[in-house]
């Protein structure tokens, strides 16, 4: 028997792995799926930058295959990057000062204390997903990054602002409510009010504009495509 190569998912977080970890292991029945848990946002992260976005994401295959034992770069055939847009292309119109210390959501603006932070912040994920939203490989492994906008949570239950002690409750929610019921996640992740159209290149210019990073939408149903 053929031996079934990784492909390896890349996520911010564990709720990630625990909402879409037992529905994607049931739809790549070609391949063993597995994750990489960052705990952090690689595209945002401190120290993060276009010169070296392509280094930090072979960083956490590195980790990966660190602990994860028998498993080398052969064995992975294929890189997925989850990420959440979090208005990162958003004009400084639709940024607002207000009073809260944490970055507060809409689908029309961001409001935080420090407009500079936001836009801080957007300068240096947008830089970094520009680099890496086109990369074909890393470290000749082939990679894709796909997004939900404008974040996990608000595709998947179309809730803005989750505090994170609820998150873990929203993601178990779904894995059982999509649970043997793959082909309805399929229905759901392509439905006309997520699902950006297009290819994987108009998805991207897609999110870019018209403050489209803060709207409701996501390009995965185009990692089932390919």
């Amino acid at each position: 028997m053929k031996t079934k190569k990784v492909v390896l998912f890349i996520v911010e977080g564990i709720t990630d792995k625990t909402a879409l970890g037992a529905i994607l292991s049931k739809l790549v029945q070609n391949n063993k799926v597995k994750f990489y848990i960052c705990n952090k946002d690689i595209t945002s992260d401190n120290g993060s930058n276009a010169s070296n976005a392509k280094i930090k994401v072979n960083e956490c295959v590195k980790y990966f295959m660190n602990k994860e034992i028998g498993i080398r770069k052969n064995d992975i055939c294929k890189i997925v990057h989850l990420i959440d847009m979090d208005g990162a292309y958003i004009t400084e119109e639709r940024v607002i000062t207000g009073n809260e210390e944490k970055f507060i959501y809409s689908e029309h603006c961001i409001t935080a204390k420090s407009k500079e932070a936001v836009l801080s912040r957007n300068r240096t994920k947008s830089e970094v997903i520009n680099t890496l939203a086109f990369c074909p490989t890393i470290n000749n492994i082939q990679y894709r990054m796909y997004y939900f906008s404008f974040n996990l949570e608000h595709v998947l239950h179309n809730e803005l602002n989750v505090p994170d002690c609820d998150k873990m409750i929203l993601a178990e929610r779904f894995s059982e409510d999509y649970h043997l019921k793959e082909d309805l996640f399929m229905d759901f992740i392509r439905r006309t009010d997520i699902a950006v159209l297009g290819d994987y290149k108009d998805s991207w210019k897609f999110i870019k504009v018209n403050g489209n990073s803060l709207k409701r939408c996501s390009n995965f149903h185009l990692f089932f495509n390919e």
